[in-house]
């Protein structure tokens, strides 16, 4: 194509395997703290701290990200208010803006918080903190709304970013009291379904009458090295119907064109699924868990925008290494359409910053062009 395109244009295009000046720029879908803090010494400025400055000075395409929740909590307003319960020298227990407490290290390492206690035990509870998923809470979305006015003419995609009903119930009971509550309360994870399908529905209907956006996205993050978290079985049981009618809505009554999903690990098994409901787009398809996007695209071949799936090891192993991952994903991905060129997670910190700068070159130069 002769004529650049807006990056609304460009991701609406993508999304329905339609012919882009050229891929998508968002290579990877986040920074560990460490990563910035090791790159500052190698050159990269002091002030480019945290994801969304360093998404820009990456040259990403922009986007209007609403953010509503997902992986930090399931949607409340107001959040809870952190709250140290207890500390010593090495750790500190609190209660996160999710409710639940956990237990982290007081070093500043990013580690998975360990968990020891989430907000919901039982209907009780749960009607207690119902009231923070009200979807008219004033003020829920104001991020969007200053958003919009920043994009008057509509040239950035609006893509907001909700949780995921396994994330959603996992964020209110915990992992493991949720893989008993499947058996032993599921009349209870029916009843906060019911209310997360009621939340999403008022909270884009709301949205919507602003302005509608391009994406919808949920975070699940259901999957981990071997498999899913839990089977089809169980998926179609408690999650299916309720996806099916959210989507619907999204889709159908809203007119919401990109359908995103967020999971780790290995989804193979969950994939069908995912499609039957309606998602079109997912994410990051992590190598070491065993994902091939090539095998997948040959599986789906137009069903679903494929965003990520390059091995982040590379990054780390030098710039041969680089060459040879971004061949063997980029130009055959590209080819099949409806693919974001992107690493299968956030970048490490055992990735030099020069390496990284390296690598958005060769693979934008091998997606046609390198431009600025």
């Amino acid at each position: 194509m002769g004529d650049e395109m807006t990056p609304r244009e460009r991701l609406l295009a993508t999304a329905a395997f339609e012919p882009t000046d050229r891929p998508v720029r968002t290579e990877t879908i986040g920074f560990w703290p460490e990563t910035l803090e090791r790159w500052h010494s190698e050159g990269l400025p002091p002030e480019i701290n945290e994801d969304v400055s360093a998404y820009l000075y990456s040259g990403f395409d922009p986007q209007l990200p609403v953010p509503l929740g997902a992986d930090k909590h399931p949607g409340f307003d107001p959040v809870f208010e952190e709250e140290v319960l207890e500390e010593d020298e090495r750790f500190t227990v609190k209660r996160d803006i999710s409710g639940s407490t956990v237990k982290v290290l007081k070093d500043g390492a990013s580690t998975i918080p360990a968990w020891l206690d989430s907000p919901v035990k039982d209907s009780e509870s749960w009607d207690a903190i119902k009231p923070r998923l009200d979807p008219v809470t004033p003020g829920r979305l104001e991020v969007a709304k200053a958003l919009i006015e920043f994009d008057a003419e509509r040239n950035w995609p609006l893509c907001a970013y909700f949780t995921g009903l396994f994330g959603t119930h996992r964020h209110l009971l915990g992992f493991n009291r949720l893989m008993i509550a499947y058996k032993r309360q599921p009349d209870l994870l029916h009843e906060i379904s019911t209310h997360w399908v009621a939340l999403w529905k008022g909270v884009f209907a709301g949205l919507a009458s602003m302005r509608r956006p391009e994406m919808a996205s949920l975070w699940e993050d259901m999957c981990y090295l071997n498999g899913p978290m839990i089977g089809p079985r169980v998926f179609e049981e408690f999650m299916s119907p309720y996806y099916h009618e959210l989507i619907g809505f999204l889709k159908g009554e809203l007119d919401i064109p990109i359908i995103g999903l967020d999971t780790d690990g290995r989804c193979t098994e969950l994939i069908p699924l995912f499609v039957r409901a309606g998602v079109n787009m997912l994410w990051p398809f992590e190598v070491q868990a065993g994902m091939d996007v090539l095998q997948v695209r040959r599986d789906w071949p137009r069903q679903f925008v494929i965003w990520g799936g390059m091995d982040k090891r590379a990054l780390a192993n030098g710039r041969a290494a680089i060459d040879a991952e971004i061949e063997r994903v980029v130009p055959p991905m590209l080819a099949r359409g409806g693919y974001i060129p992107a690493i299968d997670h956030s970048v490490p910190p055992d990735v030099p910053f020069a390496d990284w700068q390296y690598f958005l070159d060769r693979v934008r130069m091998v997606g046609g062009g390198r431009g600025d």
